[in-house]
């Protein structure tokens, strides 16, 4: 049985390295004529989004650059949560990790035209370009928790932007990836964006502060597709005027 022909096991077969988000059609020839087919034959499209159905999935986006699946509401088993972010953390350091990923999205897409043009190719960015959006981002979020001004922004993040606007910038000798310090909040954010798939490393360094990122279509598709509008419109603000 090859790749071109038109079957279940295929179907279930790009579903299977659509969730996998550290496989690329480049490196993978089979993912490749998969994704030929998903766009030569409707009715294998539908049964591929029929079986990512069945596991609670919906198909985003299909590109050569591969399938994009999410899941399709939180009751699925493939849903993130707050409380499923490290099971370590507090439930403030947890909210702060969320607000984390947001102000590295904002700093890859300082507006909304690069998320609708797929030929946007964001700049690399920096671990103190995400750090001073984070930092802008909460404070933002604060000033307008006190003017009554966050109707569409989850209130469990309320915590997350206390501790962000509390926390220092960085502990001297501390690890790259610790909830103790803005830039650490930080580089755990980038690890778990990394795995998932979300963000690639650009440039290696030493120095982590010389270290750059630059993000994946998968990011790009998810945020224009599933992000909460308003927390992001902020986090926007901040990586905007950071660019200043």
């Amino acid at each position: 049985m090859t790749a071109s022909t038109s079957t279940a096991r295929n179907a279930a077969r790009l579903v299977y390295k659509a969730i996998q988000p550290a496989l690329s059609p480049v490196n993978d020839p089979h993912y490749r004529e998969l994704l030929d087919l998903f766009r030569a034959e409707p009715s294998f499209a539908a049964m591929v989004e029929e079986v990512a159905d069945g596991l609670e999935l919906s198909v985003l986006d299909f590109s050569e650059r591969g399938l994009v699946v999410v899941p399709a509401s939180r009751e699925s088993k493939f849903a993130m949560r707050i409380a499923d972010l490290r099971a370590n953390l507090k439930p403030d350091q947890k909210a702060g990790l969320v607000l984390a990923h947001v102000a590295i999205a904002a700093v890859f897409y300082p507006t909304t035209s690069g998320l609708e043009d797929d030929s946007f190719v964001p700049p690399p960015a920096s671990l103190a370009q995400f750090r001073d959006t984070l930092l802008a981002l909460a404070r933002r979020l604060k000033d307008g928790a006190e003017e009554a001004d966050l109707k569409d922004v989850p209130v469990e993040l309320a915590p997350g932007w206390e501790l962000v606007c509390s926390m220092p910038l960085m502990l001297p000798g501390a690890q790259r990836a610790s909830p103790a310090s803005v830039t650490g909040l930080i580089g755990l954010a980038l690890l778990h964006m990394v795995a998932g798939g979300l963000v690639r490393v650009d440039r290696e360094a030493a120095d982590d502060t010389q270290v750059t990122y630059t993000p994946t279509h998968r990011l790009q598709v998810q945020l224009r597709e599933l992000t909460l509008r308003r927390l992001f419109e902020i986090a926007q603000t901040g990586a905007t005027a950071g660019r200043a």
